[in-house]
């Protein structure tokens, strides 16, 4: 091994344990925001006067309505889903400006890995889902406080891919083949939901990623089809974003659940920008 050489596994050794640090920490257990403190303190004295003047009797029928509206967010998102995929993958692609993002990654190839290279390029990967972030929160706070909860999925998952597509092309690879897709939706579920179903999610799209590498030229299927990873990644959203969109029904309050669109997206956005960096240094080796 020359010089070169061993200087380069040295900034992957570096750069991936950083990574893996930054990976952790987005992955840890989260405590509920600020936002979600004070909308919950606002909104504790109508739950106890609800829990006081409604019969008990009413209990389980209450129960059932909140299992229906699950059971019914979990299908918008399933079906914008296919949406967003089948019929507006080109037409976001376009949004994102994607010649660009090529070339500047293809300068960034062409370089001498460094650390530094590195991470000017995960700046603008966050500084992009950062911009996708303020649409996002804009976006679903004007429908909230319009009272208008569940027709804005499909906006938001197309916010989501954006970010998504943004990131993958930043990093030198296609946003448009199913396998990507698959991972991409995998992303979605290491940044969103419990930590146990994050950290099983991460573990997936690492081995997924390295399936990709692998199965490239052989044209073998995954381990996970992307009719599982698109079911798995509704299942995370809906439960995340549960709260706000069933709130958005309420103007006002709406508000808080209709901003909470943009924590997602930058959760999203966090987890996807650390993954791809980890992929395309591991790829280098």
């Amino acid at each position: 091994m020359d010089r070169e050489q061993k200087r380069k596994q040295r900034v992957q050794l570096r750069c991936l344990k950083k990574l893996d640090k930054k990976e952790e920490k987005l992955l840890e257990e989260r405590n509920p925001s600020l936002i979600a403190q004070k909308a919950g303190e606002l909104t504790a004295p109508v739950r106890e006067k609800l829990r006081e003047k409604v019969p008990e009797k009413f209990s389980d029928g209450a129960q059932a309505a909140a299992e229906k509206s699950t059971e019914l967010l979990e299908k918008a998102f399933e079906k914008s889903f296919e949406v967003v995929l089948e019929k507006g993958s080109r037409w976001i692609g376009k949004l994102c400006s994607e010649e660009k993002l090529r070339e500047d990654y293809l300068q960034f190839a062409q370089k001498p890995l460094s650390g530094w290279e590195l991470y000017k390029l995960g700046c603008k990967a966050a500084g992009r889902a950062g911009a996708n972030m303020a649409f996002s929160s804009v976006q679903g706070g004007l429908m909230g406080a319009l009272g208008i909860g569940l027709p804005d999925v499909p906006i938001f998952l197309g916010a989501v891919f954006k970010t998504l597509f943004e990131i993958s092309l930043r990093f030198g690879y296609p946003y448009d083949t199913q396998p990507e897709q698959i991972y991409q939706m995998l992303l979605i579920c290491a940044a969103v939901g419990d930590e146990a179903q994050r950290r099983q999610a991460s573990a997936d799209a690492d081995r997924i990623a390295q399936e990709m590498r692998q199965k490239a030229r052989t044209g073998e299927e995954l381990s996970i089809s992307r009719e599982q990873a698109k079911k798995r990644a509704s299942h995370a959203l809906c439960s995340a974003a549960l709260a706000g969109k069933l709130v958005q029904g309420t103007p006002v309050i709406g508000v808080y659940g209709g901003f909470r669109n943009g924590v997602l997206l930058r959760q999203v956005g966090s987890m996807a920008a650390v993954k791809y960096q980890q992929r395309r240094l591991r790829e280098m080796r």
